[in-house]
């Protein structure tokens, strides 16, 4: 028994309006996926930014007890050499606490520089989350009214 050609471009019709549906179905779940992958790197990326602030904040520490044993060894090889803690003394001990300081806080602004760059790329892939998603729904219209046109096309 043969089918009629009204019968075949029905069938014809449903098969591809089901192969579109599949295909948009699919374009909606791979934006979705991107979009929670790059949610994910968001999360890490935050989490580095605060793990490098932590970091500088240690290492600022520990720099500025290292100053504080060197100034206290140098306070002692004076006294123990009979030198008084005045003049070049003095001096040498004012300039240690400066460069001391110094380099505490570029280790604090080389902390917030690292942090400030993760920070950043959080905002780059919450920004292609988004864009992976529309572009997921816009594909997914498209293959729809592709597949529909071509339908029509089919009947016309």
């Amino acid at each position: 028994m043969a089918i009629s050609t009204t019968t075949a471009l029905i069938i014809s019709a449903v098969v591809a309006a089901a192969a579109a549906g599949t295909t948009a179905y699919s374009q909606v779940q791979q934006g979705k996926a991107q979009e929670k992958a790059a949610e994910e790197n968001v999360k890490i990326a935050e989490a580095n930014a605060k793990a490098q602030q932590e970091k500088a904040a240690y290492d600022e520490e520990v720099h500025r007890e290292r100053v504080k044993k060197i100034l206290k060894s140098q306070r002692a090889l004076y006294g123990a050499s009979g030198v008084d803690m005045e003049g070049s003394p003095m001096m040498v001990q004012a300039d240690t606490m400066e460069q001391g300081e110094l380099d505490a806080l570029a280790i604090r602004r080389g902390g917030d520089v690292a942090a400030a760059e993760q920070r950043s790329m959080a905002r780059l892939y919450k920004m292609q989350g988004k864009a992976a998603l529309k572009q997921g729904y816009y594909s997914a219209g498209g293959s729809l009214l592709g597949a529909g046109s071509s339908i029509a096309g089919k009947f016309a």
